[in-house]
């Protein structure tokens, strides 16, 4: 009877509140009038969820690798099922431990969601900031045709071998944090930040401006777009 209730309780909320990505606008709301959730370590959003609270309220940003941190004083289980149904997202989390499951964030837009028996909402934003813009692959080419400017990949070193642009820097963004003194020269200068396909470079373009970077560009649909338009790919 109880999994039967909260099933119709998480249907009640998706119902109410779920929008599948990119069909929810958020209107005058953006991420400078939010409260992003969590801090990002090692390349992932790490959120410290308490168990026992009414609702959870989360804010994230598009292309956040989102890991869980379950805090459970009344110790009542081990373990603790993550769904977020318009996501497809059905993740095991174990109550304190530090590897926990991670998931990617690929769209804008408003989901309910349920941690054990606990519903929340995650509200996820696109970043805007200042210093920071978002450029097509057209765009790129053509800054780059007229002024060459520093290029950082922030996949994996598998990823960058099997082809990426050409004069590209590598750094991937699960190190960046602890790396980000090798780009100080750049600190005032334009940077353009690609990955795959527009996800992980909204990450590391955070942590940069984060850094009081002046002048970050996020190449959007990454690569793959990149490379759809016929521009040279190096391998």
């Amino acid at each position: 009877m109880k999994i039967k209730l909260l099933s119709i309780f998480l249907f009640a909320g998706i119902l109410i509140f779920g929008c599948k990505g990119g069909g929810l606008q958020l209107g005058k709301k953006n991420s400078q009038q939010l409260e992003v959730s969590g801090v990002v370590r090692g390349g992932y959003r790490n959120i410290s969820v308490d168990v026992g609270r009414d609702t959870l309220d989360l804010v994230v940003y598009r292309g956040d690798y989102i890991k869980f941190q379950i805090n459970d004083k009344g110790a009542s289980r081990t373990e603790y099922g993550l769904v977020i149904p318009k996501l497809n997202i059905n993740k095991i989390l174990v109550d304190n431990s530090t590897e926990q499951p991670y998931f990617k964030i690929k769209e804008s837009g408003r989901y309910s969601f349920m941690i054990g028996d606990q519903l929340g909402i995650l509200e996820v934003v696109e970043l805007r900031q200042a210093n920071y813009s978002e450029v097509s692959a057209e765009e790129a080419w053509k800054l780059m045709i007229k002024n060459p400017r520093f290029v950082l990949d922030v996949r994996t070193k598998p990823e960058f071998n099997a082809g990426h642009i050409s004069g590209a820097t590598l750094i991937p963004l699960q190190e960046l944090q602890e790396r980000i003194n090798e780009l100080d020269l750049y600190l005032n200068q334009p940077i353009l930040i690609y990955c795959a396909t527009g996800n992980r470079s909204t990450t590391a373009s955070k942590i940069l401006l984060d850094e009081d970077y002046k002048n970050v560009m996020n190449l959007r649909m990454g690569i793959m777009g990149w490379g759809s338009k016929g521009y040279n790919v190096e391998f």
